[in-house]
C-alpha cells in the first residue's frame, strides 16, 4: 500500500473560505480529483483526521465530514484498526469490464476523398494553400470590443434566438462594406450569412442541384468545393483554362451539346493557379450564362488580398439578369471566429435559402454579431485589411524573389496579384510525394492536397502569407533542396 507520507496533502488542497461551497466538500472535491487523475493512487492509506485537520489548518469534523462524504460516493473505504484507504470505485470498475465496440453494426458509406485533409503532423514549419497570419489578428482590440459588448446590458434582448435585429443590422453593415469594397448593390434581403464559404456552397448545392445535373469547373480546381458538387450526385464536367482564365470557347462547345445546370468559378484568383479572367471573358461568360440557360456560382472568397489599386470587380456586379450567386467572406485577415461567409443573390433565392440554414446553423452568434458590426462600422476591419495587405505583398515578393533566386529556370510561375499563395510548375517532372517525404525529415510538411501532379503536368501550391521572412529562408530552402536532389 502507498505510504500516505509521501503525497504533500497541504499543497495539494487549495481551501477558498470566501467560496459558497463548504470547506468539506472543497476537501472532498478535490481528493476525488486528485484520485481520478491517479495523483493518490489506489491503495493509499490516508493521514488520520487529525493529522490532516493539522496539515489544512481546519477542524478535526470537516476532516471527518470530507472522508464521510467520498465514502457515501465510494472513494474511500475504512478498515477497522488498520484506517481509511482509496479504493476503485464499483461504477469504475463495472465500466473496465466492458468492451467498448471496435465497428459498428450496421453498413455506411466511407469517402476516402475526405482523408486528405485531415493529415495530422508534428512539424514546426508547413505550407498551406493559403491562409492568413494569426500572428497579425487585432487581439488587442478585438479583446476590448468583445469586452465591452459583454458588459452591454441591452444585449440581453438580443438572445431571443428568433429576433433577428442584431443579423439584420450586421446584414446592412455588410451591404455597405461590399459596395464600397467591391460596388455591388444590393440591399439586406439579398444577403445571407453562414459559417463559412464551404457551408454557403453546401447549402446552395443542396437547394439548386439533384442527381444527374451537370456541372461545369476549372480542369484544376479546390477538392473541398469539387467533393460538396459531386455529393449531390450532379456530374462534374471540368473546362480547362490559360492564361487569362477560363477557356469558354470549351465550355460553350460543352454547352452546346450537354445542358449544363451550373457554372462553378473563381472568376478572381482562380484556385490553384491564381489567374483572374479578364474582363473580356467576364461578359462573355454572363453571355453564355443566359444563352445556355445555366447558374453561376461565383466563389469570390480572397477577394479582400489583393495588391494593386484596381482588383477587377466580381462578375456579380455585372449581372443584370439574376444568374449569379456570389460567394464571399468577412474578417479573414482576422483569422478568428469572426470570419463569416456571405451569400449574396436574389431575394427569392436568399428566402429559401434561409429556411435550409435553419435547419444546420442555429442563430447563436450574439456577440459574434455585434462585434463584427462594430468592426465594419467604425471602419476598423477595413483599415486592418489595407494594413494586412501592404504586409502580405513584401512577403510575396520576397517570397518570389527567393523562389526565381534558388529555382532559376527549373521552375515556371507568376507573382499573384492577389490571392495569399503562389503557383509553381516544374518544367521537368519532380516527384512530388518524394519532395513531401523528404521536407517532412526536415521538419516541414507539405499537405498532399498543395500536390498537382500528372502526365503533363507537376505543379503545387505554395502559401505565403502565414510565413514570415526568417520563416521563409528556413523553408525555401528545404523544399528547394527536396525538389532539385
Amino acid at each position: 500500500m502507498t505510504q500516505s507520507f509521501t503525497i504533500p496533502y497541504n499543497r495539494l488542497i487549495k481551501l477558498d473560505k470566501t467560496s459558497s461551497t463548504p470547506i468539506y466538500m472543497q476537501i472532498a472535491n478535490q481528493l476525488s480529483n486528485a484520485i481520478q487523475r491517479t495523483i493518490i493512487p489506489i491503495d493509499t492509506k490516508l493521514p488520520g483526521s487529525r493529522k490532516l485537520a493539522t496539515l489544512l489548518q481546519v477542524n478535526r469534523n470537516t476532516i471527518i465530514a470530507a472522508f464521510d462524504e467520498l465514502t457515501t460516493q465510494g472513494w474511500l473505504i475504512s478498515l477497522p484498526n488498520q484506517g481509511t484507504f482509496v479504493q476503485q470505485k464499483k461504477s469504475q470498475i463495472q465500466l473496465k469490464s466492458q468492451v467498448f465496440p471496435s465497428v459498428t453494426a450496421y453498413d455506411f458509406p466511407v469517402d476516402n476523398r475526405l482523408d486528405l485533409p485531415n493529415h495530422q503532423h508534428g512539424c514546426t514549419y508547413y505550407f498551406t494553400d493559403g491562409t492568413p497570419d494569426i500572428r497579425l489578428g487585432l487581439q488587442e482590440e478585438l479583446a476590448a470590443i468583445f469586452s465591452a459588448n459583454l458588459k452591454r446590458k441591452q444585449h440581453s434582448k438580443y438572445f431571443d434566438p428568433y429576433s433577428v435585429k442584431s443579423r439584420l443590422t450586421l446584414a446592412k453593415q455588410v451591404v455597405t462594406y461590399l459596395n464600397v469594397t467591391r460596388n455591388i448593390q444590393v440591399r439586406p434581403t439579398n444577403v445571407l450569412l453562414t459559417q463559412s464559404v464551404s457551408s454557403a456552397l453546401s447549402l446552395c448545392t443542396r437547394l439548386l442541384l439533384k442527381a444527374a445535373d451537370q456541372v461545369a469547373i476549372d480542369a484544376y480546381s479546390y477538392y473541398g468545393s469539387n467533393i460538396i458538387l459531386q455529393q449531390t450526385g450532379a456530374e462534374l464536367h471540368r473546362i480547362p483554362f490559360d492564361h487569362d482564365g477560363l477557356d469558354l470557347q470549351a465550355l460553350e462547345k460543352l454547352c452546346q451539346h450537354t445542358p449544363i445546370r451550373l457554372l462553378y468559378i473563381r472568376a478572381n484568383h482562380q484556385y490553384p493557379t491564381t489567374q483572374s479572367l479578364n474582363i473580356q471573358k467576364r461578359v462573355k461568360l454572363l453571355q453564355l450564362a443566359q444563352r445556355y440557360d445555366f447558374i453561376v456560382i461565383e466563389d469570390d472568397s480572397t477577394f479582400d488580398f489583393h495588391y494593386n489599386n484596381h482588383p477587377p470587380l466580381p462578375l456579380l456586379s455585372g449581372d443584370a439578369t439574376g444568374r449569379v450567386i456570389y460567394l464571399t467572406t468577412l474578417g479573414k485577415a482576422l483569422a478568428s471566429d469572426l470570419s463569416t461567409a456571405v451569400i449574396l443573390a436574389p431575394e427569392n433565392l436568399i428566402s429559401e435559402l434561409e429556411k435550409y440554414k435553419a435547419l444546420i446553423e442555429e442563430n447563436k452568434n450574439y456577440y459574434t454579431t455585434h462585434v463584427l458590426t462594430e468592426l465594419i462600422e467604425e471602419g476598423i476591419l477595413f483599415r486592418h485589411q489595407v494594413k494586412v495587405n501592404k504586409i502580405y505583398k513584401e512577403r510575396r515578393d520576397y517570397f518570389c524573389d527567393m523562389l526565381q533566386q534558388l529555382f532559376a529556370d527549373h521552375i515556371e510561375f507568376t507573382i499573384p496579384e492577389g490571392d495569399l499563395a503562389v503557383w509553381v510548375t516544374f518544367r521537368t517532372p519532380v516527384n512530388l510525394m518524394r519532395v513531401r517525404a523528404f521536407c517532412l525529415l526536415r521538419d516541414l510538411y507539405i499537405p498532399t492536397t498543395l500536390l498537382y501532379q500528372s502526365k503533363i503536368l507537376t505543379g503545387i501550391r505554395l502559401g505565403f502569407a502565414h510565413l514570415t521572412l526568417e520563416e521563409m529562408d528556413h523553408c525555401l530552402p528545404i523544399f528547394h533542396q527536396a525538389s532539385l536532389d
